[in-house]
């Protein structure tokens, strides 16, 4: 969701924490998701990163709105040793378009300076300390625009691979999928062509790792939510932030796109990626019934079949039509979606009609 630059009084905010006990997985997905949908609703952008127990965030937009989200930041039981790093008015956006991007561990946060030294022990109580630390991590970030979307945990050796498909990412990104070139890829990655060619054997071997990276990163840290709240309620925030990436949603439309041709580079990859993330829709709806979510007169593959037609057609109208709130139009057909499954089905009788 891309926010106007030139905006009233607005103010950017760069805090440390740390966790109070360890998050699990299903916290961390219900944090993304609420703070996603009420960071948008409120029109505040940022991110967050964390690296073990600590964390650190950045909250920019309205002065007073800002300012309250922090205070709830602070008051959050989660969260101790609060400290504000950075306060200063500010006329551009460093993440205009996200609410709430996430950072999680990645081979490349070790090449951001003083990422570390802010979590020291014997760190310097000096304010300028944390104010010129957070600096240099917003400007890492906003040379780096979408490494909160290529979070991934990954060994030392994966490093190299990251940096050229972050360098595919941006050039997706910037560019669209219908230029995308291993020279483009060059240029955004600072990686020779020779060392492309070697850890990628071709453009569709490149393109299909950048798919998998870039989806998983977004989905990996939601997923906890279908066990927790429903499969429903997991696409619900799956769509959310999938919106916040037009460039993703292209990305994936063209590779459905490359799935339906049998003869196409990659076709074979990209519809097994499709079935295995339908099979994930389905046990989580299997497991919805188990647990009394949805009833059991809801067939889960059936149902899987019918969500993701809506998901799906939704996400590829978004992109023709400028009218199209994804999340909005989800939640309202899938609701009336799911009172359907209580029901028993009767077969439409849409020409029984009399004929003169």
């Amino acid at each position: 969701m891309d926010y106007e630059q030139g905006e009233g009084s607005m103010r950017s905010l760069v805090y440390t924490s740390t966790q109070t006990r360890p998050i699990t997985d299903s916290e961390l997905a219900q944090i993304l998701a609420v703070g996603r949908e009420k960071n948008t609703r409120l029109g505040v952008t940022g991110m967050l990163a964390h690296k073990e127990d600590n964390c650190i965030g950045v909250l920019e937009g309205d002065d007073d709105v800002v300012r309250s989200r922090f205070e709830q930041v602070r008051a959050d039981p989660r969260h101790t040793n609060v400290r504000l790093l950075l306060d200063e008015p500010i006329q551009r956006r460093s993440f205009p378009d996200w609410s709430m991007a996430f950072q999680s561990l990645d081979p490349l946060m070790r090449d951001v300076p003083g990422f570390s030294d802010l979590f020291a022990v014997a760190r310097p109580s000096d304010p300028s300390f944390g104010a010129s630390r957070a600096r240099g991590l917003l400007d890492w970030f906003r040379k780096h625009p979408l490494a909160p979307l290529t979070n991934q945990q990954a060994i030392n050796e994966e490093a190299p691979k990251t940096r050229v498909i972050n360098g595919a990412i941006a050039a997706i990104h910037d560019d669209g999928v219908s230029r995308f070139s291993i020279e483009a890829v060059v240029d955004r990655s600072g990686m020779s062509v020779d060392l492309i060619s070697a850890l990628f054997p071709s453009t569709h071997a490149l393109l299909a790792a950048t798919v998998m990276r870039w989806t998983r990163a977004v989905s990996a840290p939601l997923l906890p939510l279908a066990a927790e709240k429903g499969t429903v309620a997991y696409l619900h925030a799956l769509l959310a932030a999938h919106r916040e990436e037009p460039a993703l949603m292209r990305l994936i439309a063209s590779t459905l796109g490359v799935s339906t041709d049998p003869s196409a580079d990659g076709s074979d990859y990209y519809r097994s990626a499709y079935l295995q993330f339908r099979e994930v829709v389905r046990a989580a709806l299997t497991e919805d019934v188990r647990t009394g979510r949805e009833p059991a007169t809801m067939d889960p593959m059936r149902a899987a079949q019918q969500l993701l037609a809506l998901y799906d057609g939704l996400r590829l109208q978004s992109l023709l039509t400028s009218d199209t709130d994804v999340v909005d139009a989800f939640d309202r057909a899938a609701t009336r979606m799911r009172r359907g499954w209580s029901e028993q089905y009767e077969q439409p009788t849409y020409w029984d009609i009399p004929v003169a």
